[in-house]
């Protein structure tokens, strides 16, 4: 497992209390993005996703428990790589998604999930049911062309954007979160680095010559800067500038 030094084991602590203290202040333990009349706690179990109403009063409680190390074990199992330190944390201590910015954040099996395409803890669920409805017709969908994000930086100078085809797809990317534009937020969980994911474009040529599916771009800062603007209350719109 990723192990946190005791500073930072101290920091995310520290964050997390804030960010409960947050949800009371604001009498709000649900995500940013909703309305009372249409959101929905969405979950896999038994290997489909689930939809339900909340069970309790959002303004008092958490939709969804803490997760359990076994869940976080067998998300980890599933995906082939860990956690990074802050992300189980935050699921260990505050919830198992559900809360903050934008739909709320996507947890750990067994928690909150709005959005569950190329997200490694979900594909192999997510082809299963594809497969029983369709057959074998989209599960391209689910066999990505694997995507070395680190090693395309460092080849081609760090740059903001970055172009995919349809199947290309990051490795060692986690879902966060839909934001209120309806792009999504991806944590990259080998470098720790955030990136916004648009599309799809069409159009336009990856720089391989295929057409652009989706294109990234690179957020500033770390999971942990990308909280402490929401604790701070600065619009999503200025966490980042396209």
């Amino acid at each position: 497992m990723v192990q946190a030094n005791q500073q930072d084991d101290d920091r995310y602590k520290h964050l997390c209390e804030r960010i409960v203290e947050r949800c009371r202040l604001q009498n709000w333990y649900g995500p940013d993005y909703h309305s009372y009349t249409s959101h929905r706690g969405y979950f896999y179990i038994n290997g489909k996703l689930q939809m339900r109403e909340p069970s309790h009063d959002l303004e008092t409680h958490f939709e969804f428990p803490l997760a359990t190390e076994e869940q976080l074990r067998l998300s980890e199992a599933v995906m082939g790589f860990e956690h990074p330190p802050l992300l189980r944390t935050l699921y260990l201590q505050v919830a198992n998604g559900g809360f903050g910015p934008g739909r709320g954040l996507t947890g750990a099996l067994g928690g909150f999930c709005y959005w569950t395409r190329r997200d490694p803890r979900y594909t192999a669920m997510q082809k299963e049911r594809v497969v029983e409805k369709y057959g074998e017709a989209y599960t391209d969908l689910f066999d990505p062309i694997p995507f070395d994000l680190e090693q395309h930086e460092e080849r081609y100078d760090h740059p903001r954007e970055i172009s995919l085809s349809e199947r290309e797809w990051p490795t060692y990317f986690l879902h966060l979160c839909e934001d209120e534009g309806q792009d999504h937020i991806y944590l990259h969980a080998k470098s720790g680095h955030l990136y916004d994911a648009s599309g799809p474009y069409g159009g336009e040529p990856t720089l391989r010559g295929d057409e652009v599916y989706t294109r990234l771009f690179r957020i500033d800062g770390s999971l942990e800067d990308w909280f402490e603007r929401w604790l701070d209350g600065i619009p999503p719109v200025q966490w980042y500038q396209k």
